[in-house]
């Protein structure tokens, strides 16, 4: 498992549905999360300061780690910071992969609970409109050449634009019910 790209994508989804949301997404996230004895609030705190300390700081998560049934494990962080180093969060786990298969079961039916109603709306039909829309973007892009805007304009149907969105919707449904450390096939 690539550790800190499993974190920076989490949290990355967490973040964007957050900011198209209001506050109350960030209560259930919180509310899903207890562990142990620490709080939603602390566990997410502690995942959202992992992300950054990654993105951020450098943070290595492969710096320690533990053979466990013959198999080496990495290590939480004992503790991380945010940036001002006011706010210390406690890792609620020894193990990275069991912080991350908590994460994984708890916020997935989340994530899914609260994209349903923009999935369902994703995945109505396309209108002319979308059509429209999608030539539209064609002709903002400045460093398109005409002969491939021409040709991208061909393929732009209704049902074209129904069909993908219909397929990146059931991916995202496949994704969001997929079991921790399973893989995603083409």
């Amino acid at each position: 498992m690539h550790y800190s790209i499993y974190a920076s994508n989490l949290l990355g989804a967490v973040d964007a549905i957050q900011d198209s949301l209001d506050s109350g997404f960030e209560t259930m996230i919180q509310n899903a999360l207890p562990l142990g004895g620490f709080s939603g609030e602390q566990v997410l705190g502690y995942l959202r300061e992992l992300r950054n300390g990654v993105v951020h700081r450098g943070i290595d998560l492969t710096a320690g780690g533990v053979v466990v049934d013959g198999l080496v494990c990495a290590l939480a962080p004992q503790q991380v910071t945010n940036r001002g180093g006011k706010n210390i969060y406690a890792a609620p786990t020894t193990l990275l992969v069991d912080l991350f298969r908590h994460g994984d079961q708890k916020l997935k039916p989340v994530l899914e609970k609260v994209l349903e109603p923009v999935l369902s709306n994703f995945s109505s039909p396309a209108s002319e409109y979308d059509v429209v829309r999608a030539y539209d973007f064609l002709e903002s892009v400045a460093h398109m050449p005409d002969h491939v805007k021409q040709e991208a304009r061909q393929s732009i149907t209704v049902e074209a634009i129904t069909a993908g969105r219909k397929q990146n919707c059931e991916k995202l449904r496949r994704l969001l019910n997929m079991p921790f450390g399973h893989r995603l096939a083409c």
